[in-house]
C-alpha cells in the first residue's frame, strides 16, 4: 500500500511566490488541512497494523505536513529525501511570480520533455527520472507499506510510474491527474494482482470526519 499526501497550503501560495524548490512553510490553513488528514487517517488505522514507513520531501512545507501526520499517528521517524521534492525551478526558486516571468524560457511547444523553463532548473524528463529512480532505490514498492508526503508533480510522477507509464507515454497520451493541496491518493495491488488506484485526489477530510476506508480494499501480500 502506498498512501500519497500532498502538503497543505503553503506561504508561496499566499505570498505569490513561485513553487518548485522555494522552501516555503505551511500557512495556518495548511496546518489545519493536515490536521484533518491526520484525523481521518487515524480513524482508518485505529486497531490496524501500522507497519508503514513515513517518507517525505525535505522541503519545509512537506516536512511540516509529515510531522503533523507523525504526531497524530504515532510515528517516531521521518525519512526526508531530496528526490521527493517538486520540480526544480532553478533561478526562479524563492522569487515572486512576477520576477519569475522575466526568467521564464518559453518552450517551443507544451509537449517538450527536455526543455528547461528556468535557468538551472530541471526538464520534465529529468524530474520524472529523479522521482522514480530515487523512490525505487529507497523502497520496495511491491512489498512495503509507505506513507509519502510530497508535492503535486512528485505525486503525479509516482502515480504515472505505478500505472506503468513513463513520462514519454504520459506526454503522448496527453494524460494527467490533479493533486490538490492536502489531498490523499492511495495505490495498492488488487486481488487480481494488478496495480490499482484506490483513492485519487481525495479531499473529503475538508468536509467530513470519517475515515478514508483504506482498509476496505483487499491488497496483495505486503499491501
Amino acid at each position: 500500500m502506498i498512501i500519497l499526501v500532498r502538503h497543505g497550503e503553503a506561504t508561496h501560495h499566499t505570498e505569490h511566490l513561485t513553487g518548485g524548490w522555494t522552501d516555503s512553510e505551511l500557512t495556518a490553513a495548511g496546518r489545519a488541512q493536515l490536521q484533518a488528514v491526520a484525523s481521518k487517517l487515524a480513524c482508518d488505522f485505529a486497531g490496524q497494523s501500522r507497519n508503514l514507513r513515513l517518507l517525505t520531501s525535505d522541503l519545509k512545507r512537506a516536512v511540516e505536513s509529515a510531522q503533523i501526520l507523525a504526531d497524530k499517528l504515532g510515528f517516531t521517524r521521518l525519512e526526508p529525501y531530496e528526490f521527493l521534492r517538486e520540480k526544480n525551478n532553478g533561478q526562479a526558486a524563492g522569487v515572486t511570480e512576477t520576477a519569475a516571468k522575466a526568467l521564464y524560457q518559453q518552450p517551443p511547444t507544451l509537449k517538450e520533455l527536455h526543455h528547461r523553463n528556468y535557468p538551472g532548473g530541471e526538464t520534465r524528463q529529468e524530474f520524472y527520472d529523479r522521482t522514480v529512480q530515487g523512490l525505487l532505490k529507497c523502497a520496495d514498492l511491491e512489498r512495503e507499506n509507505l506513507l509519502i508526503v510530497a508535492h503535486k508533480g512528485t505525486i503525479q510522477n509516482i502515480i504515472f510510474h505505478w500505472l506503468g507509464l513513463d513520462i514519454a507515454t504520459v506526454n503522448a497520451l496527453n494524460f494527467s491527474v490533479d493533486i490538490l493541496p492536502s489531498s490523499v491518493s492511495v495505490l495498492g495491488i488488487n486481488k487480481w494482482r494488478e496495480h490499482a488506484v484506490f483513492r485519487l485526489n481525495d479531499t473529503s477530510h475538508l468536509h467530513s470526519g470519517s475515515g478514508y476506508g483504506i482498509f476496505e480494499f483487499k491488497y496483495g501480500k505486503g499491501h
